[in-house]
């Protein structure tokens, strides 16, 4: 009897769980936030959906609106869609240029809020509009796959540092350490390509990092373990490093940072005539030299925006009980910095 009464009760609350079917919902796979042109204190807000078809492609599909809070937007699109919208599947999340310089703290805010939006969603800036740029057709397993997997390649293989919506929160909540973003632009109708690093005070963006020093400030906030460089020499050859591993240590005294890196790597190409020994030193030496000099400007650029991207006020404070971040930000005014950097070439290949 008891066992009866169980089985029938399960039946009963199975009945109430609210039952979806993929194909007859909308799920959100992106969005793209701008300012409206209509108010300064409301969002432009262009939610992405992907339509899977029978032969396996793709229908990206795009519906706007407009509001103060990410709860108004939704609400418009779910006028505009014919089925329920689903928040559950969201990738990718772009602020415009003019959202980024007003502030972004409200819309991750709100994404944190939301029980069904995942930590490892990525967030990007755009160079123009984001409203263009969710507009797109990219590739042929969807828009919010596409930008997905270019950043998440670009983490992986080249120049941006590890970034996340979990990552984008901790680094904005922690005292002594500032948010980045990757930036992207729409190249065509059909092409989207990293730009640059979007540099934050705050929620705010202040400045950005173009594609030639991506490079170094990896090197400064994160660590390689694919990556790729060109190194010229003397006489106009260029050698190709390949297969770079890098790891940095930072050291804080009272009013100086040292930070060391240390680089290895493969030569895989050689413009000039032999790859012999004295070449493999030019390498290693003028990569040496590059590194040091290029992440020296980039840490003098952010004490001179008032940024701190390292973390290094977050590196003092956990070696010092009585840190006062307040005293903090007057002493990283004038804080000093020397660049160390040691690089080892494993593997050149047949040496003639």
């Amino acid at each position: 009897m008891k066992k009866l009464t169980l089985f029938c009760l399960v039946l009963l609350l199975s009945g109430c769980v609210e039952k979806e079917i993929i194909d007859d919902i909308n799920i959100e796979v992106g969005v793209g936030y701008d300012l409206a042109e209509d108010s300064k204190d409301k969002y432009r807000g262009t939610v992405l959906f992907q339509e899977f078809q029978p032969d396996k492609s793709v229908i990206n599909r795009t519906f706007s609106g407009s509001g103060k809070l990410r709860q108004d937007l939704l609400l418009e699109v779910t006028k505009q869609s014919s089925e329920p919208v689903v928040t559950g599947g969201m990738k990718i999340a772009v602020f415009g240029p003019d959202v980024s310089r007003a502030g972004i703290y409200d819309l991750i805010d709100s994404f944190q809020r939301d029980a069904s939006i995942g930590a490892r969603v990525f967030v990007a800036t755009s160079e123009g509009k984001a409203e263009d740029l969710m507009k797109g057709e990219y590739g042929t397993r969807g828009n919010s796959t596409y930008i997905y997997n270019l950043i998440q390649h670009n983490i992986a293989h080249r120049d941006i540092p590890k970034t996340n919506l979990h990552i984008l929160a901790h680094d904005y909540y922690q005292k002594g350490k500032d948010p980045f973003l990757p930036q992207l632009k729409k190249v065509s109708n059909d092409k989207i390509e990293i730009f640059g690093i979007s540099l934050f005070k705050d929620d705010k963006e202040v400045d950005s990092l173009p594609v030639k020093d991506m490079f170094f400030f990896k090197l400064l906030v994160d660590k390689y373990s694919e990556g790729n460089f060109d190194v010229k020499l003397k006489k106009g050859e260029l050698a190709a490093v390949k297969s770079i591993r890098s790891k940095h240590d930072i050291k804080m005294s009272d009013n100086h940072a040292s930070i060391n890196i240390k680089i290895e790597g493969i030569i895989r190409e050689y413009t000039g005539d032999e790859l012999a020994t004295d070449v493999i030193g030019a390498v290693q030496k003028n990569l040496e030299k590059k590194i040091e000099k290029e992440c020296l400007r980039l840490l003098k650029q952010f004490q001179e925006l008032g940024i701190d991207p390292i973390g290094l006020g977050q590196m003092k404070k956990s070696k010092q009980r009585d840190f006062d971040y307040k005293k903090w930000e007057d002493e990283y005014k004038t804080l000093g910095f020397d660049v160390k950097c040691n690089v080892e070439i494993e593997e050149t290949g047949i040496i003639e």
